[in-house]
């Protein structure tokens, strides 16, 4: 099957990722309107908990896999590699459950919408295979299908039923379903019979990958922990005000990280042809759509924040839309952490990795702790901006310290 352009690439990835996010934002909303502030925050709840054991469940092996352009590991290891992930994730997540004395109703949201997470992560991998194939046309498609699907299952079960329990179960038995019948179809065409697994390759890709893993849930986790400990100290309603004024801040961060994904695998091609200048030209292009997407994303927080707000979640939201302008910025900044990580990914800066993921776990629990004590609310948004300033800080350096190296070595 011919590849599609680059351009054709981003387009394709960039409208079904900010169509499938914004239905998931729209189940973020709906829950407030279906079924109130209390269930809207149990179910920011089961996002946060489950954050950082997402990220384990997808392994962090897409950047990884999309930019092995030499075929180091066949794609079946990675489909079997994923399976291996999702179980340890969800253990684990079921573990960490067990130390928290929730309610027989958050438990089930939480373990529901964690299967959830593992049936995107299943996708993930099928995806990463169209990606290496240039046909993210394939991924678009998916996303408008899982997207509808969610937002159907989820709204009709919760308006049916008022029970967030059974209206997550639906939506996470729509995604197995379209990843069954659509994306494990999709990807089995770029996927030769001779292509095979051998239990030592899995290993070695499972090892290779656990640095890479541990810095990715600790980046996770320093970004989910203020949200987990506002919850811990002021209970499931105060998140859910914080929650529903953060929700339309996801399209502003998936749009903003969107344009990135499509160009893992030209940044690794210039990296594996040695072509520094265009590998540079490349990161210079995106950080000019940053800085024009930051510009207007502000613009249009301070313009129509408070309006669009009240008129979506009434009166009972004013007292805390001065909060907009704040985390729309914190959510630009996780944008650009989430697109200089696998930048640094494709440079193979693992240390530089690990020193991120330290230094944004440290600075977040000693962030929350303080600040959410003091400033309620506002003490979120101030440990994330703490975080992340820290995490972007030490991954700029690590991109120039590679950059550097890597000049030194053409005229050395």
């Amino acid at each position: 099957m011919e590849k599609k352009s680059t351009l054709a690439n981003i387009f394709y990835n960039s409208f079904g990722t900010i169509f499938y996010y914004g239905c998931q934002w729209l189940t973020t909303l709906l829950v407030v309107r279906l079924s109130g502030y209390k269930d809207a925050g149990v179910y920011s709840l089961a996002m946060s908990f489950t954050a950082a054991f997402a990220i384990l469940a997808l392994y962090n092996t897409r950047q990884y896999q999309v930019a092995d352009v030499e075929g180091e590991y066949s794609d079946r290891t990675y489909i079997r590699s994923r399976f291996l992930s999702m179980a340890i994730a969800f253990l684990i997540c079921l573990a960490w459950l067990c130390m928290n004395s929730y309610t027989p109703y958050q438990w089930g949201v939480v373990l529901l919408y964690m299967l959830f997470k593992c049936a995107e992560a299943w996708v993930d991998v099928y995806h990463g295979i169209d990606q290496k194939n240039g046909r993210m046309d394939y991924i678009c498609y998916s996303y408008i299908a899982r997207g509808v699907l969610m937002l159907g299952g989820f709204c009709g079960i919760l308006y049916v039923t008022k029970n967030l329990a059974f209206a997550v179960g639906a939506s996470t038995l729509l995604t197995f379903l379209v990843a069954v019948f659509y994306d494990k179809r999709i990807a089995e065409r770029f996927i030769s019979r001779e292509d095979k697994s051998d239990s030592d390759a899995l290993k070695k890709l499972m090892a290779a990958m656990i640095p890479l893993v541990i810095v990715a849930v600790t980046n996770n986790l320093s970004i989910s922990f203020p949200k987990y400990y506002l919850q811990k100290l002021y209970g499931d309603t105060a998140l859910g005000f914080y929650s529903s004024v953060a929700t339309p801040s996801m399209i502003v961060q998936v749009g903003a990280q969107t344009v990135f994904i499509p160009l893992i695998k030209p940044l690794a091609d210039k990296l594996l042809e040695n072509d520094r200048k265009g590998f540079i030209g490349i990161l210079k292009k995106v950080a000019a759509v940053f800085a024009v997407l930051s510009i207007l994303a502000i613009a249009a927080s301070a313009l129509l924040g408070e309006w669009f707000l009240v008129l979506v979640f009434q009166e009972e939201i004013r007292p805390y839309v001065y909060l907009f302008v704040p985390i729309i910025i914190s959510t630009l900044l996780i944008s650009v952490n989430a697109s200089l990580f696998p930048v640094c990914t494709v440079l193979k800066e693992i240390k530089g990795q690990i020193a991120i993921g330290v230094g944004g776990v440290v600075s977040s629990l000693l962030a929350s702790v303080i600040c959410i004590k003091r400033y309620y609310m506002d003490g979120v948004v101030i440990a994330l901006l703490i975080t992340l300033g820290v995490q972007i800080i030490i991954e700029v350096y690590c991109v120039y310290r590679k950059m550097k190296k890597w000049k030194e070595a053409e005229h050395g």
